[in-house]
């Protein structure tokens, strides 16, 4: 399947102009003509990813997929060679030295399942990914899968710890603290402003 994959993805390259290798660029006829070549059915009815981003499960394609039902999850692993970044509301990994993300396992089997990652495939590659394929391990047990890399390295913020999920976390902290300060910066102001208006009105009395 891999070799398969890698041989339909180079075609689609030829076709285009690149940044780098195993990247699908161009315009939409031209993206949804490389993935409908580059994407292949997985022999033996499995298809294995590992997830770091919005499809994790609780966040929002996780959710809209609804993989807690659709797909079997294997656990959660870091994948290594790959660095974490913000692109706004969802991520991007670019391959790094030296650097890991935190990733969980899907395997999507049968029929419905596949279908799940087949959507999720086509949504990945339109939003400027691709695949790589990657070795896994959960435990004592090791997988063979994917996972969906950005084609161009981000000029954006990149997430040293690796976990978009703790980051999002730790984002929805950081905005509550600024809002209470906030709140208690123009409670003050408030009552500055009345203590001011009440000893004027001494004054004038």
């Amino acid at each position: 399947m891999e070799e398969d994959s890698r041989k339909n993805e180079a075609t689609c390259e030829d076709r285009e102009s690149k940044v780098k290798d195993k990247t699908l660029y161009g315009n939409v006829f031209h993206r949804n003509v490389c993935w409908q070549r580059s994407y292949q059915k997985p022999k033996g009815e499995e298809l294995i990813m590992a997830l770091y981003g919005s499809l994790r499960n609780g966040l929002y394609n996780s959710r809209r997929f609804d993989l807690q039902n659709r797909s079997e999850f294997l656990g959660t692993t870091k994948v290594n060679g790959y660095a974490l970044y913000s692109l706004g509301p969802y991520p991007g990994i670019y391959p790094l030295e030296n650097s890991c993300v935190l990733a969980e396992v899907r395997r999507f089997s049968g029929k419905q399942q596949l279908e799940i990652a087949k959507s999720i495939d086509y949504m990945e590659l339109f939003g400027g990914y691709h695949r790589e394929y990657v070795d896994l391990e959960i435990g004592e047990q090791k997988f063979r899968g994917f996972i969906y890399v950005y084609d161009e390295k981000p000029e954006s913020e990149r997430i040293e710890h690796g976990d978009w999920a703790r980051y999002l976390n730790e984002k929805e902290l950081q905005e509550r603290e600024l809002q209470e300060r906030e709140l208690q910066e123009r409670e003050l102001q408030e009552r500055k402003l009345q203590e001011r208006e009440l000893q004027e009105r001494k004054l004038t009395e």
